[in-house]
């Protein structure tokens, strides 16, 4: 009995332990039931930009009005009174739900809402991992981090840091791929592709081949996209009159696709680029684009970097590269890399292109991108010709890249930009597939063989050879200098011989000069000589006929006294005397000219004559030639 009491007055005791205990725990559970929570509220907008990442105090309860106007009470820390907070408090702007019933869609934040066909949407996530109840369930406790993304299903978390791991600062969770779907790119592509084979506009065209020669997969339908994209560019040249510019993108779609530019259609685009060459730099001198275009096409052309119009050409590129690095902005900055990677190693080269990598680097933003779709797109293809990763160009807080930032912009069609027009998603997309394959121009475009003659200039700058010289480009500089030696000793020896020949050409008129005034003295002597030769002559002569005149005389004094008859002798004595003075004044004659009849005075007279006349009627240049071809031969 004494047993049974003392049990019973030990139960009563437990009893009223349990109850005193439950009278507590009935006091204490409202209060802790009740207690605020610190959480960390994130939010992620379109393409990555972070709009909220801060710390915030949730309540136990709230009131949200939905978008029909309804009130709702909520209770128990959940996820939609952490949005009204941040309402209240100024942290976002707006949001919006609605009651569907059997729970609460999340439907816009800061006036950002989902698409109409779900294809981008506003997603829930606690602690990094994807929450598996809506908005209006989503219990959060002290220090969870609750955030929200907006993008396609599913779009990767930027920053998602657990509570324990938030300690030690934000850390990078990959829930999404950070890559750029290629297959659905060029998909996209080739079903926007138009019946006779071309994307609308001649711009457009032109980069989609440049993207689908750029892409190397098995898609059939590529296959027959590209087909129909060549005949339609065979068909349909760059008019006349076009930019230049125009010409080098049209070209450089041909090489992408396999096209000769000079032969393989009825229009010759080499040539046509080479007509704007001023001997300086390629069209405008204004603007470095047009230059940095036709370099990369006409390497690819077969033209050398130390050929005209390439040799001149690299230093007026390098001219426009600001100290910044910076070629103008990050377009053409990322396009002036494609393309002075192209050029042989050099101290220039490798220069300006650590400059440029600098500045490009400097112009990426937080979201891994480079402001918008196109300069990302080009800044990938420039980190590709610099033969580096755009992965190892990751941000190094959050870990963005180029290409993720490129990820966040292609729906689920594959094409990029959704909300804007189909043009500007076609040329988006062209951009993107080439820069996501990690190819540069120079590696889209095919390399062709120059059909003219290729003429290396001469000059060869030491500044440019360096060690890095192969032992090959070492030889060939070398038979270089060998040959222009060798011209060299032969321009000297010609250059001997030539002022050997003048030299004897300058004795041979000197000696003519000599013999001139020996002929011109030789002259007066004969003159002289020809003088007294005459006067003695004359004197003969006279005796002669005073000789004559005086037999004459004679006789006719001796004859006159015989009358008719001697008259008649005497005439004819008379006509015999004028005769014999006729006579003597033909002897007189006879001697004038009998010197000038003989051999010696004839050859002197006429060797004279015949030099003097030689020498006045260009006999000198005679004898040059004469004397110039004896030496040669």
């Amino acid at each position: 009995m004494m047993l049974f009491l003392g049990n019973m007055k030990t139960k009563n005791k437990v009893s009223q332990f349990i109850f005193l205990v439950a009278l507590a725990v009935s006091f204490l559970l409202p209060g802790f039931a009740t207690a605020d929570v610190n959480t960390t509220l994130y939010i992620q907008g379109p393409g990555g930009s972070v709009l909220v990442d801060t710390s915030l105090v949730v309540p136990e309860s709230c009131t949200v009005v939905d978008s029909t106007g309804a009130a709702t009470d909520f209770s128990g820390h959940k996820a939609i009174c952490a949005l009204k907070v941040a309402k209240d408090t100024g942290v976002i702007a707006d949001f919006a739900v609605t009651d569907a019933g059997f729970a609460f869609s999340l439907d816009s934040v800061n006036g950002i809402v989902n698409a109409p066909d779900w294809s981008e949407l506003w997603q829930l996530w606690l602690n990094g991992i994807t929450a598996e109840i809506g908005i209006q369930g989503l219990v959060l406790s002290e220090g969870d981090a609750f955030q929200l993304t907006y993008g396609p299903w599913k779009t990767e978390i930027i920053q998602a840091a657990t509570p324990d791991e938030r300690v030690g600062g934000p850390i990078v969770v990959d829930v999404y791929p950070r890559t750029v779907d290629v297959e659905s790119a060029v998909s996209f592509l080739v079903a926007n592709q138009q019946q006779d084979g071309s994307f609308g506009y001649a711009l457009f065209t032109d980069w989609a081949a440049v993207a689908l020669g750029a892409y190397d997969g098995k898609s059939a339908s590529a296959f027959y996209s590209v087909n129909a994209l060549k005949e339609w560019l065979i068909k349909n040249p760059i008019p006349e009159g076009a930019l230049l510019t125009d010409y080098e993108r049209r070209a450089m779609t041909l090489m992408s696709l396999g096209i000769d530019p000079y032969q393989g259609t009825n229009k010759n685009y080499i040539e046509a680029i080479l007509q704007g060459f001023d001997g300086q730099q390629f069209g405008s001198p204004n603007v470095v684009n047009d230059d940095i275009f036709a370099v990369l096409v006409l390497h690819q052309a077969g033209y050398e970097a130390n050929v005209t119009p390439l040799l001149e050409t690299f230093p007026f590129i390098l001219s426009w590269q600001r100290e910044s690095g910076s070629f103008g902005s990050g377009d053409l900055t990322a396009a002036a890399i494609q393309v002075l990677s192209l050029f042989p190693e050099s101290v220039q080269r490798d220069e300006a292109l650590r400059n440029a990598r600098e500045y490009l680097a400097s112009q990426q933003e937080s979201t891994g991108g480079f402001g918008n779709v196109y300069s990302t797109s080009w800044a990938l293809q420039a980190i590709a010709a610099l033969q580096e990763d755009g992965d190892a160009w990751a941000m190094e807080v959050d870990r963005r890249t180029p290409e993720h930032f490129l990820a966040f912009h292609q729906a689920l069609d594959g094409g990029l930009l959704k909300e804007e027009s189909k043009e500007n998603r076609i040329w988006a997309t062209a951009y993107a597939v080439p820069a996501v394959l990690q190819k540069s121009w120079g590696d889209i475009l095919h390399s062709f063989e120059n059909p003219a003659p290729v003429v290396a200039s001469p000059v060869v700058e030491v500044a440019e050879i360096e060690e890095e010289l192969t032992q090959e480009e070492i030889d060939a500089l070398s038979a270089q200098f060998e040959l222009v030696g060798e011209q060299v000793d032969l321009f000297g020896q010609e250059l001997l011989l030539s002022l050997e020949t003048t030299q004897k050409l300058q004795e041979i008129g000197q000696q003519v000069a000599r013999i001139t005034l020996e002929v011109e003295g030789l002259k007066a002597q004969v003159a002289i000589l020809h003088q007294a030769y005459l006067a003695q002559r004359e004197e003969q002569q006279d005796d002669q006929a005073l000789a004559i005149q005086q037999e004459s005389k004679k006789e006719l004094s001796q004859l006159h006294v015989l009358g008719d008859g001697t008259i008649t002798l005497q005439q004819e004595d008379a006509k015999d005397n004028e005769n014999g003075e006729n006579l003597a004044a033909a002897a007189a004659g006879t001697v004038d000219t009998n010197f000038f009849s003989t051999t010696f005075g004839q050859l002197l007279v006429a060797g004279a004559t015949g030099v003097a006349l030689f020498l006045l009627l260009g006999g000198w240049g005679f004898l040059a030639r004469f004397f110039r071809r004896r030496v040669a031969i």
